[in-house]
């Protein structure tokens, strides 16, 4: 049974490789297009100077077939040196109501000021925006509090026309997914499995794991 639009609709039992691959994709979709959805934010790795670095970000789309996973960031972000440094990324979505925990690995591609990142800012609600229009870099050092935004974005300056400045900081990255593990927790027993795909998105593995 794949979810419903929040990814709620109920879980297939987890005895089958393909239905638990289909499944995990389908709760994953969802979460790219709810914020209801139970996987809408999910926590992304990069590695960075200190080792792992991971942060929790919104999952802003997916597609099971070609096994693409997209969130979007600022092109001043740490995570955007880092990633140019190694390409590697990571994921893993958890929720507690449904015990399921998906984590994927797979290469980032960076899209700032191409096609894809001008069709994903067009699409991108006006509130979304306002975040790219930070006066520096995500992660700088403040001297006080600060959301880091010009003072113009809490006034009649805001809107449609002005957010479009903001253009110039947004990425919209992609992660080709080359392999995804799924966890189901239960107390009749765990079961765990992994899948492995190539660049194009063709299954190449699936196995269970033991969890």
């Amino acid at each position: 049974m794949t979810p419903d639009r929040d990814g709620r609709e109920g879980r297939v039992q987890p005895d089958s490789l393909d239905a638990i691959e289909a499944e995990a994709w389908a709760y994953i979709e969802a979460g790219g297009r709810s914020f209801r959805a139970p996987f809408h934010s999910g926590t992304l790795g990069t590695i960075g100077e200190d080792g792992p670095n991971l942060r929790t970000v919104i999952l802003r789309g997916a597609d099971g077939p070609s096994r693409r996973i997209w969130c979007h960031t600022d092109i001043r972000s740490p995570k955007i040196v880092e990633l140019r440094a190694d390409d590697r990324i990571g994921w893993t979505f958890y929720d507690a109501p449904t015990r399921l925990q998906f984590r994927a690995w797979g290469r980032a591609v960076i899209h700032h000021g191409d096609d894809t990142a001008r069709a994903r800012w067009q699409a991108t609600v006006l509130n979304s925006r306002r975040i790219y229009h930070a006066v520096a870099p995500p992660s700088s050092i403040s001297p006080v509090a600060t959301g880091g935004l010009p003072p113009e974005l809490d006034d009649e300056r805001w809107n449609a026309a002005y957010s479009e400045r903001g253009e110039a900081n947004f990425v919209a990255l992609e992660t080709v997914i080359t392999r995804l593990e799924a966890l189901y927790l239960h107390h009749a027993g765990h079961r765990r499995a992994s899948f492995r795909y190539d660049g194009g998105g063709t299954r190449t593995a699936a196995d269970w794991l033991i969890p």
